[in-house]
């Protein structure tokens, strides 16, 4: 099977959404190409970009670390600091997204505890409950 070169140049100051693979991958071309970091002072130094793609790209990643409960709680806190500022458009933004977080967590729930419920019918009663 032949081997996928793939090169992604993106810049640093965007915070990307990426699976395990391309971030390792991004991270194995930075070693070779010896590329620096810029240090905090300059990241502090950085023009800030549009308040809600930088909480929805932080929300983004707590729902793939599985942190379901955490990215409805950010997404209730940056709603809430969004009202009380006026700032109509990252209210919207929020608002729209904490409808589908809140069903995810409550799909996560759900699962847990059908789960536990499945591990707890195999281990006391000996019932393959999801086999048939």
């Amino acid at each position: 099977m032949a081997k996928k070169n793939r090169f992604y140049d993106y810049d640093d100051d965007e915070e990307l959404v990426l699976d395990k693979k391309t971030k390792r991958r991004l991270e194995r071309a930075k070693s070779r190409n010896n590329v620096q970091q810029p240090s905090q002072e300059e990241e502090e130094e950085a023009v800030p970009s549009d308040p809600s793609s930088e909480a929805l790209s932080r929300i983004a990643v707590l729902c793939q670390e599985n942190r379901w409960r955490e990215a409805v709680l950010f997404c209730r806190e940056t709603l809430a600091t969004a009202e009380a500022d006026g700032n109509d458009d990252v209210a919207v933004t929020m608002s729209m997204a904490l409808g589908k977080l809140e069903m995810s967590l409550r799909r996560q729930i759900a699962a847990a505890v059908l789960s536990k419920a499945q591990d707890l019918l195999t281990k006391e009663y000996g019932l393959n409950v999801g086999q048939q």
